[in-house]
């Protein structure tokens, strides 16, 4: 499985054009003020100036747009290994279970389309999942001690000098490690969960430090934050639309613009902003795409049905089960996914804008491995209802899958 999605990276690395991701040259901006002039750019040079520098200094090193492309596809490729080594410590004697997190992770949309961008993305993600598996590894084996939470910190640190989304995750396993702690009745989770908060905060503190001096807050962003109350900067159909009908009929941009989680579900199974496999003159414009690209993007809508509410299924299984068997490695996965997701809609709230573009899944690209994790498990939930619901499953999920596979493969 590792090796055919390495296979349909490098496939898709070389037949994406490295300026159609979002924000591509604007990152390039951001890369080559470093390599040139060694320091942080101004928000005159590059719209991207809020971001952390750690992706940056990488692409500067590399100084080859290809090579940042192909250094992504190897942090894709990181993310659906660890997905699978994520379900390994918490299923050791389900291989059903370790191969479907790996295999569901690598056919998620949003991670492939992520990895041939010239975007930060993939490095925080692999960063952030490799700490939540050295945590749910620690928690798991009874090995959370000082030099566990270290390690863990130490990778979420450079993770929140990748992206802040990092610090959701950071959150959830220091939560996780402090259960335990309390269940067990066992100092070492606690010191590991300092250990994991100082060098996490040693690493990402300084750039904070920087955004606050340098631009007011240190969640400073290019856009500035209306003067409205907090919770009357949305409306109601922001948190409340569903859009179902357009969502399986036109589910790309500008349809149900602004709409979140019609908009987070269609890009994070299909390509909502139109920056995939569509020619430059479509991406935006005309308000209906033709046929040859409108249909992959509506069956993606249904592809994704099944592993969505088998999703929501171990989401709230894993809750139950971590709460029930007293163990914290489960909660810790579904309680970074709901940290992310509450850190997303924070961001959503605090800087609204019309054109609705920062209503992105790959924002949420962190959440790829431990909702493959929680997808796996639920599937392998269809077994116990027999052998001929089990082939009806699979034969369902096989189908979904080469619907999936033929979306992800760039044409020629």
């Amino acid at each position: 499985m590792l090796g055919g999605y390495a296979a349909l990276l490098g496939w898709d690395v070389f037949h994406y054009d490295w300026l159609r991701g979002f924000d591509a040259y604007a990152n390039s901006l951001y890369a080559d003020v470093l390599r040139d002039h060694h320091r942080l750019p101004t928000t005159a040079e590059t719209d991207v100036w809020h971001t952390p520098p750690l992706f940056f200094v990488v692409a500067a090193l590399i100084d080859s747009h290809r090579g940042v492309q192909i250094f992504n596809a190897c942090a894709a490729l990181v993310v659906v290994m660890l997905a699978g080594l994520i379900a390994r410590e918490l299923f050791p004697r389900s291989r059903g279970i370790q191969l479907g997190a790996l295999t569901l992770a690598a056919l998620s949309p949003v991670l492939t389309r992520s990895a041939v961008m010239y975007h930060p993305e993939p490095l925080a993600t692999a960063l952030a999942t490799a700490a939540v598996y050295l945590v749910v590894r620690a928690i798991t084996r009874g090995r959370a001690g000082v030099w566990a939470g270290a390690c863990a910190g130490l990778l979420f640190g450079l993770a929140s000098l990748t992206r802040t989304w990092a610090l959701s995750f950071a959150g959830a396993s220091c939560l996780a490690l402090l259960v335990q702690a309390r269940w067990n009745r066992d100092r070492e989770p606690l010191l590991a969960g300092a250990a994991l908060i100082g060098v996490t905060l040693a690493l990402s503190l300084p750039w904070f430090v920087n955004q606050t001096r340098s631009h007011g807050s240190p969640f400073a962003f290019n856009r500035p934050a209306p003067s409205e109350p907090f919770f009357s900067r949305r409306p109601a159909a922001f948190y409340l639309s569903v859009d179902m009908g357009e969502v399986f009929s036109h589910p790309y941009a500008p349809h149900y613009l602004n709409h979140l989680l019609p908009v987070v579900y269609s890009d994070w199974w299909g390509d909502y902003w139109r920056y995939f496999d569509i020619p430059y003159d479509n991406i935006s414009t005309p308000p209906e795409l033709p046929s040859k690209y409108e249909a992959p993007r509506v069956r993606q809508s249904y592809v994704g049905v099944v592993p969505s509410l088998f999703g929501a299924l171990g989401f709230v299984a894993f809750l139950v089960l971590g709460i029930r068997r007293r163990e914290p490695g489960l909660l810790l996965i579904p309680g970074a996914v709901l940290l992310l997701g509450l850190q997303f809609l924070t961001f959503q709230i605090a800087y609204p804008h019309a054109d609705g573009d920062t209503i992105k899944a790959t924002y949420l690209l962190n959440a790829a491995a431990p909702v493959a994790v929680l997808t796996a498990w639920a599937l392998a939930l269809v077994r116990r209802a027999g052998t001929p619901a089990t082939v009806a499953v699979f034969l369902l999920l096989a189908y979904l899958a080469i619907l999936d596979l033929m979306f992800l493969i760039l044409p020629a």
